[in-house]
């Protein structure tokens, strides 16, 4: 039992204070702020290249039915009492008997 513990007291004999490279604790420390910071992630619907296109996408979509409505013809816009209330005085009333604009 005593000749182990000689031999591990003897092994340690030579044992010196372990030394940091240089600059480690700044760098450990830098590294350790930036891991605890959190990390802000760009959502894909906020990113310019894709609002600039949905904003275009929208433009051309109102300009295209704007041009549409203007083509409709104009139809008479007073409706007659003598007619019974039917479906189709009612469609004619709020303009609902028109081509669709998307035919």
């Amino acid at each position: 039992m005593n000749n182990k513990e000689d031999k591990i007291l003897n092994s340690l004999t030579g044992i010196q204070k372990a030394t940091a490279p240089d600059f480690f604790y700044t760098r450990l420390l830098g590294r350790m702020q930036r891991e605890m910071e959190p990390k802000r992630k760009i959502i894909f619907l906020l990113r310019p290249a894709f609002v600039t296109s949905a904003l275009m996408l929208v433009l051309v979509i109102n300009i295209f039915s704007i041009l549409k409505f203007n083509k409709m013809p104009v139809q008479k816009t007073s409706v007659q009492s003598s007619k019974p209330a039917t479906l189709d005085a009612f469609a004619e009333a709020y303009n609902m008997n028109t081509a669709s604009v998307y035919e």
